[in-house]
């Protein structure tokens, strides 16, 4: 098997709200800004991007209670959107809120 795992934390720009599937399971769609320094070809370089995250079940029902703005750090998988749609989205299976200090 290969790997698939990512770690990632930013502000929530947008939440979908908690919705369920078809099935019943809950689920929430969110927008993720991050922004960090990452070391690459042995330098500092800023990395500025968004990231469209899914969460389903009791991780969808704590995550849709977050306000927009809010810092997490997201761990999960990344799969194709849909089907037809190979966009990259990250499935969210922890978080951890980030306090402001």
């Amino acid at each position: 098997m290969f790997a698939n795992r990512l770690e990632i934390g930013g502000r929530v720009l947008e939440s979908s709200g908690l919705r369920h599937t078809p099935a019943g399971l809950p689920s929430v769609q969110l927008r993720l800004a991050h922004v960090s320094q990452q070391r690459e070809g042995g330098r500092e370089r800023e990395v500025n991007c968004e990231v469209e995250a899914i969460a389903f079940g009791e991780t969808a029902m704590a995550l849709a209670r977050m306000a927009t703005g809010s810092l997490l750090n997201l761990t999960g998988f990344v799969d194709r959107r849909g089907m037809r749609n190979p966009q990259l989205t990250l499935h969210i299976t922890g978080y951890e809120l980030i306090k402001e200090s």
